[in-house]
């Protein structure tokens, strides 16, 4: 009876651990009109646009959803997100005016008037890159102009 029991609660963990991995392979993209074009193997989203992966959410007023054509399932190559960009992942809110989400490589490139904000600190520049597997950040500014950092000391 017990074996039957500890058989039954690891495939029920297992269970729950396919469904979970799944789900963050899975990309749910909504906006207020979408439009396909199947020869260049793009959908367009349009007007309040927000592609859901994971915890990772994007919004945007556009974005444009590259398709990959050498697979055999048709998978989510890259995301080009354009108009009042912002992203958000666990704490953290980076906005800017647009952005390029390399899915298969979990990387995001944000471009133009880049704002990072995690808990009480903002980082202002010109060029945001995302490493979300590794979690790291990198922001730049454009030539003779700095990267601004404000931090809030007081809690």
């Amino acid at each position: 009876m017990n074996n039957i029991i500890i058989k039954a609660i690891l495939i029920y963990i297992l269970f729950i651990f396919s469904v979970a991995s799944k789900s963050i392979k899975e990309i749910e993209i909504t906006a207020a009109t979408m439009e396909w074009n199947k020869k260049e193997n793009v959908a367009i989203a349009i007007g309040d646009a927000k592609a859901i992966k994971g915890n990772n959410i994007l919004y945007a007023d556009k974005i444009i959803v590259f398709f990959n054509k050498k697979k055999v399932v048709e998978t989510i190559n890259k995301l080009n997100a354009s108009g009042n960009v912002k992203f958000i992942r666990q704490d953290q809110i980076a906005t800017g005016d647009s952005a390029i989400y390399y899915v298969e490589n979990e990387n995001i490139l944000m471009k133009g008037n880049v704002t990072l904000q995690k808990e009480d600190s903002i980082m202002l520049g010109d060029e945001l890159s995302i490493d979300l597997k590794t979690s790291s950040s990198k922001l730049t500014s454009k030539k003779n102009q700095k990267v601004r950092v404000k931090y809030n000391s007081e809690k």
